[in-house]
Order: structure tokens, then C-alpha cells, then sequence
């Protein structure tokens, strides 16, 4: 059984996994310890290199022994479509530096002592407000998410789970929930709208909406923890 924020000491032959999302250039966040930490997206909100350098320099702070992260639909300056060669460069250099694991699109396998789990990780998401890694047809992009996926990371929800905004639509990408349904990944992780941060279980898939921004950009949530 996958146990969701335990406050308690973690069972020895499990791996903590701290879920974090949408931190729009704050960092006074109270994250509690763990051995993986994730960040699903949105370090920026008015995309500035100082923006990117405080996130960085935080989270390197943090204890954790992994640090993996995807960008999101404010974090421009990591989207190749746009002409920022130069500052995508200082950044993804940043992050080497800062011991940081950026992820794009990729799998990516844990060591053996930390489990050995398989993740995909993900920046994208469908058109809702514009801006990076936002895509107008979505049909395609999450064939390359692989069989045997223990942990996706996406920025954007899949459809139905936590992905209501205020107004009570669902804004999710379908696509993704298709993907989710044939590949079966025991967690999904992912950000992007803020009123719905929380998690929930449905048919055995842990879901994990890890914003730290509430729907007015707000730090007032709680990271979200699970064992594994």
C-alpha cells in the first residue's frame, strides 16, 4: 500500500518522495524531508533569471538526496520554441551547478538505493492560458510515455483528476488519462492548477496534485508526500 503524507518514520525499505509544483519564484515553503524530492513545474511567474536562480538555490538547500524537475507553462526561458538559446543555456547550466535534475520529456531510473523506480517526466500541457510547453494538439505527445512506469510526473493534470478550476471545469488533458488507463503507473504527479492541489485514488493509480500556489498565487499548500 502506497502511504500518503505519513507524518510517521518511514518503514526502512521505503523511499519518501516529497511532491512539490507551481512555486512561481517563492521560497517560503516548509517542505519536509524525504530521499526524492519532485517538482512538477512552474518555478517562474514573471520568468526572470533571478526568479530561476532563488528557486535553485533553495531546493539545492533542501536535504533531500534527488532533486528532479520539470519546467511549466510560466517557465519560458526552457521552452525551445522560443528565442532564448542563450538564457536556456545559463539555466540548464545553473541547474548542473546547483545539483539539480532537470527533466524534459525523458524517462528517467532511479539508483538502487533509492529504489531503482521508473519515471517519465513531462513539461507539457494543452492550450489553457498560453504560455510554455503548451501544445494545441495533444494527441500524440504521450505515445513515448513507456509500459512499466512506476512514477509520472506531468505539469499538466489528466482529465477528471484534480484538474477543476474555480469556475468547475475540468481542464485536464484527456490524452494523458487515455495513456494513464493503458499504462497503468502506480502515481501520477502532476501541477498546473492551483484550486485543485490535494490527491486522490482512483482505480489503484495514486494521483498527486502538488501545487504550492493556491488559484490567487498564494503560498499556502502543504507539499505531498507518498511511500514507495
Amino acid at each position: 500500500m502506497i502511504q500518503i503524507n505519513n507524518v510517521d518514520t518511514k518503514d526502512q525499505d521505503k523511499i519518501r518522495f516529497v511532491c512539490i509544483s507551481d512555486t512561481h519564484g517563492k521560497t517560503n515553503f516548509e517542505i519536509p524531508d524525504g530521499d526524492v524530492l519532485i517538482h512538477a513545474g512552474d518555478m517562474s511567474r514573471k520568468n526572470t533569471i533571478l526568479e530561476y536562480e532563488e528557486t535553485f538555490r533553495w531546493l539545492s538547500s533542501l536535504p533531500h538526496k534527488l532533486k528532479l524537475i520539470t519546467a511549466g507553462n510560466h517557465d519560458h526561458f526552457l521552452d525551445s520554441i522560443f528565442p532564448f538559446d542563450t538564457q536556456r543555456a545559463q539555466l540548464l547550466g545553473m541547474m548542473v551547478e546547483y545539483d539539480l535534475v532537470y527533466l524534459e520529456h525523458e524517462c528517467y531510473q532511479l539508483p538502487a538505493e533509492l529504489g531503482s523506480f521508473k519515471l517519465f517526466v513531462s513539461p507539457y500541457s494543452p492550450i489553457h492560458l498560453g504560455g510554455a510547453f503548451m501544445l494545441e494538439d495533444m494527441s500524440h505527445v504521450w505515445d513515448s510515455i513507456p509500459n512499466g512506469i512506476d512514477i509520472l510526473v506531468t505539469h499538466t493534470p489528466p482529465y477528471g483528476m484534480n484538474d477543476k478550476i474555480v469556475r468547475g471545469r475540468h481542464v485536464g488533458c484527456s490524452y494523458l488519462k487515455e495513456k494513464i488507463d493503458q499504462v497503468r503507473p502506480r502515481v501520477s504527479v502532476c501541477g498546473h492548477i492551483h484550486e485543485a492541489q490535494g490527491y486522490m485514488v482512483h482505480e489503484g493509480v495514486v494521483y498527486i496534485n502538488a501545487c504550492l500556489s493556491d488559484h490567487r498565487y498564494r503560498a499556502v499548500n502543504k507539499p505531498i508526500t507518498f511511500d514507495l
